[in-house]
């Protein structure tokens, strides 16, 4: 793996490397349920948080997933504090697993500190050094990595759901393969490509109502799908434009790029047929959209109705939300409160959506409920 890192640095620009990543089940099983892919975009997140990467766009289907991944540049190691590092690894360790790791670094940290009244042989402040260094290195070696974060990913979401389904043994039919995707037109083309995966599939008509992709969590609200889109859409702007103003860059945002992005894979999912005698007898071979469902989407310039937002925000988070007045879902938040993370200070999220509609604007919504 590092012989390969070492080999795909020329292919990263000043935004990182992108990677297309596809995995499927062992005998592409279709064993993947709502449940289980609710588990895998929730340890996705996680460990993209965790081993710093940002997932630009996903799909995950019945027996396999796709995510268009940037794998940033590793950062200066000892620009970043021990307690940065903490925090991170609180992400996905126990509490004591942290602290213990805490005192260690303290410990060795005391021994080199430069301020410190230090009584130890040059030989002992060497290997203090050292032992404190391997200590960083140890988790530092897991993030900013392709194979770390998918290797992490593939075998925490395995470990679930054998556990859940009582069985042993691997999940995934192979490794992982990954494609290096330069920026502009074609990071472009392959995101529009892995959120038509359901469309192909003929599992939903629109890629907005399929709840596990990036496009439709960004439609209905998820801030990090969001992200991931508009960052896509900003390289893309970047690398066509050529100099774009770092002023310009910083306008970007969903609502700036929800149309654009929305036309495009209208675009390219357009329906391929096998033509004989004429277009209406040929034969549909791939699914998609037909000439006059991608004309109907330009001429609105991908812009989605107030219902139609509505509708996808309620449906995607149908599960565990309270809606109602700002007072009502406090009220069910501060019952609820051992569910949520001390950070969290209240528990209403205004349902943006309805700002145009003025018997709703008083909507408010309680997410991410755990029970």
């Amino acid at each position: 793996m590092p012989r390969l890192k070492r080999m795909l640095n020329p292919f990263q620009d000043e935004h990182g490397g992108v990677y297309h990543c596809i995995s499927r089940v062992v005998n592409r099983d279709f064993v993947l349920k709502r449940e289980e892919k609710e588990k895998f975009v929730q340890l996705m997140r996680l460990y993209e948080k965790f081993c710093g990467v940002k997932v630009l766009t996903f799909c995950v289907m019945s027996n396999h997933f796709h995510i268009l991944v940037e794998v940033p540049a590793q950062p200066v190691l000892e620009e970043l504090s021990d307690e940065w590092l903490l925090e991170k690894l609180a992400l996905v360790y126990s509490e004591e697993t942290v602290e213990e790791y805490r005192k260690l670094l303290e410990q060795y940290a005391a021994l080199i500190d430069p301020h410190g009244v230090n009584k130890e042989s040059s030989e002992a402040l060497e290997k203090a050094q050292e032992i404190y260094t391997s200590l960083r290195e140890k988790y530092f070696a897991r993030m900013w990595d392709l194979g770390q974060f998918m290797k992490v990913l593939k075998q925490r979401f395995t470990q679930w759901f054998n556990g859940k389904h009582r069985r042993k043994g691997t999940l995934w039919e192979q490794r992982y393969k990954s494609v290096i995707v330069e920026g502009g037109e074609a990071a472009r083309v392959m995101a529009a490509y892995i959120d038509l995966n359901p469309v192909r599939a003929g599992m939903v008509k629109d890629p907005k109502d399929y709840r596990w992709c990036g496009y439709a969590q960004a439609v209905a609200g998820v801030k990090i799908a969001r992200v991931g889109l508009v960052e896509l859409m900003k390289r893309v702007s970047h690398v066509e434009a050529g100099v774009v103003l770092a002023s310009d860059l910083k306008t970007y945002g969903w609502r700036t790029i929800a149309g654009r992005y929305r036309v495009m894979l209208f675009e390219q999912g357009r329906e391929v047929r096998k033509h004989e005698a004429s277009v209406d007898s040929g034969k549909v071979m791939k699914r998609g959209y037909s000439e006059a469902e991608v004309e109907c989407e330009q001429e609105a310039a991908g812009q989605l109705s107030v219902a139609t937002k509505l509708r996808s925000r309620i449906r995607h988070f149908s599960e565990g939300v309270v809606i109602g007045s700002g007072s009502y879902v406090e009220d069910v938040f501060e019952n609820c409160r051992p569910w949520f993370g001390e950070n969290r200070k209240r528990g209403r999220r205004r349902l943006r959506q309805c700002r145009d509609c003025p018997e709703l604007l008083n909507l408010h919504a309680l997410r991410e409920l755990r029970g």
